[in-house]
């Protein structure tokens, strides 16, 4: 990390980003902030790996809108950033939890207990299909953030930097995503015939 950034103001680095597109202005905010911002959406969601998804979308949707204008609070910004992804969570959780249990309530009798072995085993076939789909140095980060290696112990290993480990982990979720989106449907038909 560049010494001379450790100087600057967090305005004047968010000015940087965005008049400049300075990465490195941008990895040394990263380095203050996530930590603080992690430890924060944890306090409110209790789940490591939520509570890192939610602050890396913080900080891709940062880089993603550097060109918006001036920011004349930083850290206020991304603490109303942060607040706004978390309650953005629970709202996209209590959705899905609210429909599944619709789901689940309309689908109970009609499902036989011997389908679930085989929609489960038949996710798990999907996902790793799908997981080969992907490209290769994105899928090898993607299993290693899985296994639990830190975005920096990956850039380590793998000899690339934290925001490229960042960037192919956001790729492998939403291609992830696109390519098991599918597989619900297909569940749905599949049980609506048993």
């Amino acid at each position: 990390m560049n010494a001379a950034y450790c100087a600057y103001s967090d305005e004047n680095l968010l000015m940087m980003i965005g008049e400049t597109d300075d990465e490195l202005a941008f990895a040394e905010l990263y380095n203050r902030y996530f930590r603080l911002l992690f430890n924060y959406v944890f306090s409110k969601v209790d789940d490591r790996f939520v509570a890192q998804e939610i602050v890396q979308e913080l900080f891709v949707t940062l880089w993603q809108h550097r060109h918006r204008g001036p920011v004349l609070a930083c850290r206020p910004y991304l603490f109303a950033c942060a607040k706004k992804l978390v309650i953005s969570h629970y709202r996209k959780e209590y959705t899905r939890q609210f429909h599944y249990g619709q789901w689940e309530a309309r689908h109970e009798s009609a499902t036989l207990p011997t389908d679930q072995p085989l929609l489960t085993a038949d996710l798990q076939h999907r996902y790793e299909q799908s997981l080969y789909r992907l490209p290769p140095k994105c899928r090898e980060v993607f299993v290693l953030s899985r296994q639990g290696h830190s975005n920096r112990d990956i850039a380590l290993q793998l000899a690339i930097s934290e925001k490229t480990v960042e960037q192919h982990v956001t790729k492998a979720i939403r291609l992830l995503k696109d390519y098991l989106k599918e597989h619900f449907v297909y569940a749905l038909l599949l049980s609506a015939f048993f």
